[in-house]
């Protein structure tokens, strides 16, 4: 088997049919060329409508949705071409919903001898993928999958630098993989055999081949031999002239076990049993693949199916709207042009002259609204129905607050729109969680030196988890630390903050009760903080109190407390000392006021009781002309006569 397994392309050819006797028998175990060839030609005639599907999918999806037969036929009308890509938007919006919705590889020990080792096995498969940038593989799949309806990954080994191999994941083309026709599970657990067909250089064959160099430069040679492919850029088996051959890597099931086999057209390259074992230590494919849908006749689809037909509506639809309001349509009487054609053109220029024969009345444009708004209305309901279509609010995707994690993936699912992707979220995670158990598997079997692994806590420290290490225990013997060969556990997806459980229900309904009505340690178990973190905080809780500590804080305590006291007594005395200072101030105005009226009153008397007398006025200065005089209202009044 070469060191690196070739990825990556293949629509029907004929080839010329085996008979019976040349592939019912196999040599060595594996299944001779002639049928594997055979098996691929099957594909190819059984899935023309499949693939043809994928192809027209991934045309719509990148804008390219006019054939080549409308598009002249446009031209020929001079009616514009328009294309509005509702189609690539939808599956944008899908993916990143998807996205929003995050699944993480969780271990779960399968029995607590390995409770300890749950942790180790999660953080192996976690480095793993970020080492093969998981985060853009999981994404091209999904959009893979909800544009042609098949996506998914290939496993490979790739040399390490810890005296043992590591584990390496990429993308598979779509127009690359083949499978068994027969084929009908959204995870293609019932395949007979699967693989790969891609170009290839000549000159890259004979680097993984060298043993096959001069078989392959053979092939150079002009023999007649057509096949054509499924793809869109590639048509030949063989392109003499470029230097570039089909090289097939073909997956088969045989007596129980899965065999690999390289060939290019009759010549066998390299075979072998699979090295990747499940974590049954069954052999297993290196491909993990998933389809977004499977129809009645077992051919896979993703959402363009669906998307298609309000797709051309909506662009025929504005085309012609567009072609309506940009032409006007002429009514005239038989005989009112001599030239038809010239009335059209020149009535359609700004500064046409259209000429009329005379006893004629003069062509008028039609009026085009009703059909205009009709075209236009019609359009609308096309763009409404893909909107509509798995409506993705982009409300609910921001929705990652604290206090918004409880139910909002139900929530979402339940929506008209989402509960739309329940099939395609179904064997979505599925697929997820066999890539995670078969990175998990590949590992403890291949990772056989020492090695650190890179973790990095909730709080953004970094820490190393020693793999496999090599040491003595109390006797001398040596003893391996963290064999993850002999860990027993399962793995599960771990959801991202948006995933509602029974937990983090709890925990909101708990929260909403008075202070001290619910013990800390409660809150923090149903808390979503991840089991570390929640292990830390209760040991903080339980960690001892030191008496004399708790003294001294009580002794501050008081006297801080004793201090507030002081400090408000004093603000209180001040304030009852203001309050006195204004009232003797008050009382010796009132005096004042009063000394002046009795001594108004003995002025008047001492005049003779002339009422028009004037009070003499205070020494603090004179009053404005016709004020009262200063005192209470009932001194300034005086009985009738004074």
């Amino acid at each position: 088997m070469p060191e690196h397994f070739i990825s990556q392309q293949g629509t029907l050819g004929a080839w010329a049919t085996n008979a019976p006797d040349d592939f019912d028998f196999s040599e060595e175990g594996f299944f001779p060329v002639s049928r594997l060839r055979q098996q691929y030609a099957d594909y190819l005639a059984a899935k023309v409508l499949e693939y043809e599907e994928q192809k027209q999918a991934r045309h719509y999806y990148h804008g390219a949705q006019w054939t080549p037969e409308e598009i002249e036929t446009l031209r020929r009308r001079r009616q514009p071409i328009v294309t509005f890509n509702r189609t690539g938007r939808k599956i944008d919006q899908i993916v990143g919903l998807l996205l929003r919705l995050r699944q993480d590889p969780k271990a779960y020990p399968a029995n607590p001898r390995h409770a300890d080792g749950a942790e180790i096995a999660t953080q192996c498969v976690r480095t793993v993928l970020e080492a093969s940038d998981w985060g853009f593989l999981d994404a091209y799949c999904a959009g893979q999958a909800a544009i042609e309806g098949i996506g998914g990954v290939e496993l490979k080994l790739v040399p390490g630098d810890h005296r043992d191999p590591d584990v390496g994941i990429d993308f598979v083309f779509g127009d690359d993989f083949f499978y068994d026709p027969r084929s009908t599970k959204p995870d293609f657990s019932d395949a007979r055999y699967m693989g790969i067909a891609k170009w290839l250089d000549v000159e890259a064959a004979v680097e993984l081949f060298p043993d096959k160099e001069n078989a392959l430069r053979t092939l150079m040679v002009e023999t007649g031999f057509d096949l054509t492919t499924h793809a869109d850029r590639e048509y030949k088996w063989i392109y003499v002239n470029e230097k570039r051959l089909r090289l097939v890597e073909h997956w088969y099931r045989h007596k129980g076990r899965w065999c690999w086999a390289f060939y290019c057209s009759e010549i066998l390259l390299a075979q072998g049993v699979s090295p990747f074992l499940d974590e049954r230590a069954q052999p297993m494919p290196r491909f993990v693949m998933f389809s977004a849908a499977v129809d009645h006749d077992g051919d896979r689809y993703g959402f363009v199916r669906n998307l298609r037909g309000p797709q051309d509506e909506l662009n025929q639809r504005r085309s012609k709207a567009l072609f309506m309001s940009n032409v006007t349509r002429l009514i005239a009487q038989k005989g009112a042009v001599d030239n038809v054609e010239v009335a059209r053109r020149e009535y359609a220029r700004p500064d046409g002259f259209v000429e009329y024969n005379q006893g004629f009345q003069p062509p008028a444009p039609d009026d085009k609204t009703a059909d205009l708004s009709q075209q236009l209305a019609l359009m609308q309901d096309a763009r409404s129905e893909i909107d509509s279509f798995v409506n993705v609010n982009p409300a609910i995707l921001g929705q990652d607050g604290a206090d918004e994690h409880s139910g909002v993936a139900i929530n979402m699912l339940q929506k008209a729109g989402i509960a739309e992707l329940g099939s395609f979220l179904r064997n979505y995670r599925s697929w997820k969680k066999r890539v995670y158990r078969a990175v998990w598997a590949i590992v403890q079997r291949t990772w056989q030196g020492e090695r650190w692994i890179r973790v990095t806590d909730n709080e953004g420290l970094a820490k190393f988890i020693q793999i496999n290490g090599l040491e003595a225990d109390p006797f001398g013997n040596p003893v391996l630390i963290n064999a993850i060969g002999a860990l027993n556990v399962e793995l599960t997806l771990d959801e991202g903050p948006d995933e509602a459980n029974l937990m983090q229900d709890a925990y909101d309904v708990l929260r909403q009760y008075p202070p001290g009505a619910i013990p800390p340690q409660v809150l923090i178990e149903l808390s979503p903080l991840s089991s570390k973190m929640k292990q830390r905080v209760l040991q903080l809780m339980q960690q001892p109190v030191d008496p004399q500590a708790m003294q001294a804080k009580g002794l501050a305590l008081q006297k801080t407390a004793a201090d507030i006291t002081e400090k408000q007594a004093a603000a209180q005395r001040h304030r009852s000392q203001s309050v006195m200072d204004a009232a003797r101030a008050a009382h010796l105005v009132s005096e004042a006021h009063l000394n002046g009226a009795q001594a108004f009153k003995t002025a008047v008397e001492a005049a003779g009781g002339q009422a028009d007398a004037q009070p003499s006025q205070p020494q603090t200065g004179k009053l404005p002309p016709g004020e009262p005089p200063l005192g209470p209202p009932q001194q300034a009044r005086f009985p009738a006569g004074v």
